[in-house]
C-alpha cells in the first residue's frame, strides 16, 4: 500500500507526516454515540519511539533487530485489559538513517513506515522516497 492517495496535485511530505502524527491518538465513536480514544501506532527500537506513517512501498534493506509495540488499553473502563505489548522487527530504510526512520514488519511481505517521534521536517532523502513510491 502507498502512502496516502492525494487528489487534485502532491502534496508536500512535511504536510502528510503533520497530519499522521497530529492523528496519531485520536477518538473514534465506540457505537453509544460517545467518543473512544484509539491507541496510536507508536514502536520503540534501540531505544526510541516512533510514530507509524502507513503501510510502505519504500526499498527495505536490512533486518535491525526486534522492536516492540507498547501495550494498549484504549477503553480502560470496558472491563479488560487491552492488548499487550507486541513484538515486531524493525528493518532500515534504504538510504535512510534509522535513528530517523524504520520500517517494522506487519506481514510477510509488508511493512509499515515509522518515523522517530521527534522529527520535525522529514529529511530530504526520505521526502524523495516517498514521492517516488
Amino acid at each position: 500500500m502507498k502512502a496516502l492517495p492525494l487528489r487534485g496535485g502532491r502534496c508536500p511530505a512535511w504536510v502528510l507526516l503533520a497530519t499522521a502524527l497530529s492523528a496519531a491518538c485520536t477518538s473514534v465513536p465506540d457505537g453509544g454515540g460517545d467518543a473512544a480514544p484509539s491507541c496510536a501506532y507508536v514502536v520503540e527500537y534501540d531505544s526510541r519511539r516512533y510514530m507509524g506513517w502507513a503501510e510502505t512501498d519504500l526499498p527495505v534493506g536490512e533486518s535491525l533487530g526486534g522492536a516492540t509495540r507498547p501495550a494498549c488499553d484504549d477503553t480502560p473502563d470496558d472491563g479488560d485489559d487491552g492488548e499487550g505489548p507486541t513484538l515486531t522487527t524493525a528493518f532500515a530504510v534504504r538510504g535512510v538513517d534509522p535513528n530517523i526512520a524504520i520500517a517494522v514488519a506487519e506481514d510477510p511481505g509488508e511493512y509499515r513506515l515509522a518515523v522517530v517521534d521527534h522529527v520535525k521536517e522529514l529529511p530530504p532523502e526520505l521526502r524523495k522516497l516517498i514521492e517516488q513510491s
